[in-house]
């Protein structure tokens, strides 16, 4: 019975690993919050395009500054990408969760273009609407990233 198990999972791993496009990474990408308040972060991204069906899946992590202190997040974002004449549409959402003075959970909708530069290459700009739940508040931010997009294979 164990082996039969393993087995169904290798090839589920498989069948998985081999329907998944290209992978990718969007390094050093920088996030300008724009509301409630100001704060700035870098974000170390790492994604596959088409791991669940047409849906490409990637996640992170953060590290921010605001109003004087520093935090540290991570994320994780589904996609959903449109193929436009010379650019790429992704909408989509995620959730994060962020670590610092205090912890935030957030809820993330997500609007981007990809502009290719290479096969391999391209420039990312996102807007997001966040959604942040901490201390028993709530807070909505704004976040504009712009940065590279490296794919791997």
């Amino acid at each position: 019975m164990k082996k039969l198990l393993l087995g169904l999972l290798v090839l589920a791993s498989l069948s998985v690993a081999s329907a998944q496009g290209r992978l990718f990474g969007e390094a050093l990408g920088g996030d300008l919050r724009l509301a409630p308040g100001f704060s700035l972060s870098l974000n170390a991204t790492a994604g596959a395009e088409r791991l669940l069906g047409p849906l490409d899946l990637r996640g992170g992590i953060a590290i921010a500054a605001a109003g004087g202190g520093a935090s540290f997040g991570i994320f994780a974002d589904v996609l959903y990408p449109l193929e436009l004449q010379s650019v790429k549409l992704n909408l989509g959402g995620g959730l994060g969760l962020q670590f610092g003075g205090g912890s935030e959970f957030d809820l993330r909708g997500i609007a981007g273009l990809e502009f290719p530069i290479q096969s391999y290459f391209s420039l990312l700009t996102e807007l997001r609407l966040v959604l942040g739940f901490a201390g028993g508040g709530t807070a909505v931010g704004l976040d504009i990233l712009v940065g590279p997009r490296v794919y791997f294979r």
